[in-house]
């Protein structure tokens, strides 16, 4: 994959954009989409790196050549390369090029995974660990992606007046969305929550307005009442959030 295509993989990582990345970094818009055409400085490429907590290798290559083969001579242990290739599997020569730190290509996920379930050293690493060496998305960074979208999402619901409580809270598998009644709004799987939640806030928003709208209609010129002043500030609230949403999903 391209330098780009490394990064974009990195971003989703993390549940955020190119674009985003590079206003969090202090990067040009647009500067990250022209690597591939134009090398960027080290001083760039270390940013990211150190933003992602991976090698420059990562970022430039797809994978992190020095650090699977170290993870792959480890789970190897005191076995033979031959018995290694036997029990893994693999051909030998790739076995040969991946412990002695031989130039090769990104491994296979199947690769990966024929490593993994020969590791003499489970307890001290696992699977997520060669997966992330080899440059894919392990289970433990879909877990900790899924996490901060959840806040991030809750915290804006929040902020619209709603709250959002697990229907477990020892596995959050289903959420219920209530209003500031506290109401059940609906309910929604936690899949269903992160792809369809903004959207979901978004109509539920607009039907407060139209709400706001409705009172300002029966009560042209005439005197607010306490509760219609209470509503009216509540919407210019949710106007507010509502730009920020569009702003941050730009």
């Amino acid at each position: 994959m391209s330098t780009v295509e490394n990064i974009k993989s990195l971003c989703e990582t993390q549940g955020i954009s190119i674009p985003k990345l590079e206003k969090l970094l202090g990067l040009s818009k647009g500067s990250i989409y022209n690597w591939d055409k134009n090398s960027p400085s080290i001083d760039k490429v270390q940013k990211i790196s150190d933003y992602f907590n991976v090698s420059i290798n990562r970022v430039l290559y797809g994978f992190d050549a020095n650090k699977f083969s170290n993870l792959t001579n480890i789970a190897k242990g005191n076995r033979t390369l031959v018995q290694f290739s036997t029990d893994t599997g693999l051909d030998q020569n790739e076995i040969v090029r991946i412990c002695l730190g031989y130039p090769y290509d990104k491994p296979s996920v199947e690769t990966v995974h024929k490593i993994a379930s020969n590791n003499q050293h489970s307890i001290l690493f696992g699977e997520d660990d060669f997966l992330e060496a080899a440059g894919y998305v392990s289970e433990r960074q879909l877990d900790s992606t899924r996490k901060r979208a959840t806040e991030e999402l809750v915290d804006y619901y929040e902020k619209a007046g709603f709250t959002v409580t697990p229907e477990n809270e020892d596995i959050v598998d289903k959420v219920h969305i209530n209003n500031k009644n506290g109401g059940i709004v609906t309910t929604l799987s936690l899949h269903e929550f992160l792809e369809k939640g903004f959207d979901l806030l978004n109509n539920l928003t607009n039907n407060y307005e139209e709400e706001i709208y409705t009172i300002a209609a029966h009560h042209d010129g005439e005197g607010w009442t306490e509760d219609e002043l209470q509503d009216i500030e509540e919407f210019k609230e949710l106007l507010k959030l509502k730009r920020q949403l569009k702003k941050n999903r730009e």
